[in-house]
């Protein structure tokens, strides 16, 4: 069956025109929602197979047709045609070419409305676990530099400014603490929209099916949406994932801009892989951090996606409205470029090479270790605000003279306080600097180790997540396969 299937058109003597066609019709890539479109006709089927409207052998039918549509969809022998309003009418013409009026029977009690909601639902709950995979991939490349840097010494920064010695796998370890928040918030999202909107139909609910909490497990969902309107009129999930999204993106652009900062000349402190940078047209000498850069030039993209959304939803009255079409356009946009970002991100850190030399030779450059003066005279039962003012004068005098704290003796210290002896010499190295940080959470190197331990056993709870899948008899079919549809 090569012609369109229009849904509604009874009440209208002419068909639409051809303008209001092409701005109604959905884009390509919109028709990647056919699986959980069919998954949600699954479900559907059984509904009105309990209210009467399919008898078993019609059920029975219905459900064969379908899991065969997806196979056919999957394999890439059923495609949308020009006269498709959307992935509802793509699939309901495919449906009646196989089994004529029997086809049609499947739409009875349901709405377009509901069904984009759950279909929307079902993707997003499918793409917090897959993006969640990809946020580990770079999580672990993280940890494993971090493991391999945990006697590592280089400077700290605060306002960019070198402030105190950190232990490279802390820095490291940073990063991977806010990105595993990330994927607790993947998890969050998926237990909020545990709730089914199948069954809301337009907005009152259905008057033929009702057992929307029976479909509902079907579709390994825990229950159905509280309230009809809400189910089909709201799109804070929407807004919520593209939040996580365009987070996970900012989270990934900071540590993109420490890399191009580090791999500069200027720096030297890291080599990226080859395999993992670009050059340039005119420059042969040239080796660009690109996928840093773009990293943090597609975050913009995805921020500027939850403001634009928000601003579609902010003036929107119950129920229904079509401007709720716009979700599907910017998650999509957020959606493939994270996932373009992260794999290549998780090579690029993987494979980076660090001078450790160079990251030990500037550690205490700066005067970062001035703090470690102030420690050691309050440990001599100096009130921190001497401790801070002769701390200040230590700074000052070796200023004056052209050199780092590395260049006091102790000759200098009576010159400066009478407080000051050869024990704080001891107190101003490297090794005593990063060996008394050792709360839990610092930069000692066993504190470290200790961090990168608990990280591994909170990231395995999450690979759990990772891999799982939405439970329910409606995903007996391919729709529970996980891999990526053939429209995309």
């Amino acid at each position: 069956m090569s012609e369109s299937t229009q849904l509604w058109g009874g009440r209208f003597k002419s068909g639409p025109s051809e303008a209001l066609a092409n701005l109604s019709r959905a884009p390509a890539s919109y028709f990647r929602l056919y699986r959980e479109d069919i998954t949600g006709s699954r479900a559907h089927a059984s509904e009105l197979k309990r209210a009467g409207v399919l008898d078993e052998a019609e059920f029975t039918k219905i459900r064969a047709t379908l899991d065969a549509i997806e196979t056919d969809i999957d394999a890439g022998t059923e495609k949308p045609i020009a006269g498709d309003e959307d992935v509802h009418t793509f699939l309901e013409r495919l449906l009646m070419a196989r089994l004529g009026p029997l086809g049609g029977k499947l739409r009875a009690g349901r709405s377009r409305n509901d069904q984009t909601a759950n279909n929307t639902r079902l993707y997003l709950r499918r793409m917090a676990r897959e993006l969640s995979a990809g946020v580990i991939a770079v999580e672990d490349a993280i940890r494993e530099q971090a493991a391999k840097h945990t006697e590592t010494v280089m400077p700290g920064f605060t306002h960019l400014q070198p402030a105190q010695p950190v232990v490279l796998g802390h820095h490291m370890m940073a990063h991977a603490q806010s990105l595993l928040r990330d994927l607790q918030r993947f998890g969050d999202f998926d237990r909020r929209f545990d709730r089914s909107p199948l069954g809301a139909a337009a907005l009152a609910g259905s008057g033929i099916v009702n057992r929307p909490d029976l479909s509902a497990v079907e579709l390994g969902y825990s229950a159905a949406c509280e309230n009809s309107i809400d189910a089909v009129a709201s799109r804070d999930l929407v807004a919520e994932f593209l939040f996580i999204c365009s987070l996970v993106a900012v989270d990934l652009s900071r540590l993109a801009e420490e890399i191009c900062i580090w791999s500069s000349k200027q720096f030297s402190w890291v080599r990226l892989h080859d395999s993992y940078s670009t050059g340039s047209s005119i420059m042969p000498q040239k080796k660009n951090p690109d996928i840093a850069e773009l990293t943090r030039g597609m975050s913009g993209t995805l921020i500027g996606n939850v403001a634009g959304f928000l601003a579609t939803m902010k003036a929107m009255p119950l129920a229904y409205n079509r401007d709720l079409a716009e979700d599907k356009k910017v998650l999509f946009e957020t959606i493939d470029t994270l996932e373009l970002i992260l794999p290549a991100f998780a090579g690029m850190v993987a494979t980076m090479e660090f001078n450790t030399e160079k990251l030990r030779e500037e550690a205490p450059r700066g005067f970062t270790l001035a703090t470690e003066v102030a420690d050691w005279l309050v440990a001599q039962d100096i009130p921190f605000a001497d401790a801070h003012e002769i701390t200040g004068a230590v700074v000052r005098y070796c200023e004056e003279r052209g050199h780092d704290l590395a260049g006091l003796t102790e000759a200098d210290l009576p010159a400066i306080d009478s407080r000051l002896n050869a024990g704080m010499l001891e107190a101003i190295t490297l090794e005593h600097a990063l060996a008394s940080r050792t709360g839990y959470g610092s930069t000692a190197p066993d504190r470290v180790r200790e961090q990168i331990a608990r990280f591994e056993a909170a990231i395995d709870d999450f690979r759990i997540f990772a891999t799982s899948r939405l439970s329910g008899s409606a995903f007996s079919k391919a729709g529970a396969s996980g891999k990526k549809t053939a429209l995309r």
